[in-house]
């Protein structure tokens, strides 16, 4: 189980690393993908800077600690991924639901649960 929580958390990591670069590289693209629209350069500014700084550090730290198989790193992506979850959840109190909402607060729950595993598994199996 360890083995598959590790490529499951690299594989995770390794797409992070990949939507960041779309932040960065294909910023007015990657921000419809998520609803976000018609984005000056301020708010295309942002988005490199927050939504692709999320992305690549917290996957960046997922591959890295997958790599070396030390659930210690994985902290931070760990806190990055409570945080959105929490910033989602207000967002269904405060503003209801819709279909889109749902699936990345699925992932969120998952790869949160995989890092749980991890910290608690990983390291006594190195």
């Amino acid at each position: 189980m360890v083995l598959v929580t590790r490529i499951l958390i690299g594989a995770a990591g390794l797409l992070f690393v990949v939507l960041a670069l779309g932040f960065w590289f294909n910023t007015t693209g990657s921000a419809a993908d998520v609803g976000l629209i018609d984005l000056n350069l301020n708010g295309k500014a942002t988005v490199r800077a927050d939504m692709a700084g999320y992305f690549i550090v917290g996957g960046g730290i997922a591959l890295y600690s997958a790599i070396k198989q030390n659930a210690a790193y994985l902290w931070p992506t760990l806190l990055l991924l409570a945080a959105a979850f929490v910033g989602r959840t207000l967002t269904l109190i405060l503003d209801g639901a819709t279909l889109e909402s749902i699936p990345p607060m699925v992932i969120e729950a998952v790869l949160i649960a995989l890092i749980l595993y991890a910290q608690r598994n990983w390291n006594k199996e190195a």
